[in-house]
């Protein structure tokens, strides 16, 4: 039951990303107030978050409007927190900024653990493709989340990224607020 689970999330999220990539998924872009969107996210993983003894910190404003997709902006926010609880080591902190950076709402999901290796560090995006794979069957991976994120944010014309940090690994994207 729990690998036809797996399977049939993976079919999902691989058929979300088919459409994304081919043009027919439709952007509904709405203002809306991300945070909301972001504390949503978070209370879904609350139990995950208990078991992995994460420390997580959001530092946000109280409300932060951006035009965007609301269901792939939530994709986009789930795919990074889920990633950064699934490769959370060392101190088990996990940092989430939102600031509003001209007209731009910049998101930052920084997690303490190993970093990317140079090597695959602009792989990291492409379907199907893991790091540790091993690790990522562990957990239920699919080397999916991330080219979703891609998509996503291509499909907006807006930035995305990753970085590593000397503690751990940094992901970020900006939405537009005008």
């Amino acid at each position: 039951i729990d690998e036809a689970s797996k399977m049939n999330l993976m079919v999902k999220k691989l058929l979300t990303l088919n459409q994304i990539e081919a043009g027919r998924e439709q952007l509904t872009m709405e203002h809306f107030d991300l945070i909301p969107v972001i504390e949503g996210v978070l209370n879904s993983y609350r139990l995950m978050i208990g078991q992995k003894e994460a420390k997580l910190v959001l530092k946000s404003p109280e409300s932060l409007y951006i035009w965007a997709d609301e269901y792939m902006a939530e994709e986009v926010i789930r795919n990074y927190v889920g990633n950064a609880l699934n490769h959370l080591d060392g101190e088990n902190k996990i940092l989430i900024l939102v600031e509003k950076r001209e007209d731009k709402a910049y998101i930052q999901v920084r997690n303490t653990g190993a970093s990317i290796p140079e090597a695959d560090i602009g792989r990291i995006w492409e379907k199907f493709y893991k790091v540790d794979k091993a690790r990522t069957r562990e957990y239920g991976g699919s080397g999916i989340g991330l080219s979703i994120v891609r998509a996503v944010m291509e499909s907006h014309g807006c930035a995305y990224g990753v970085k590593n940090e000397e503690d751990g690994v940094s992901f970020f994207c900006e939405f537009d607020c005008k």
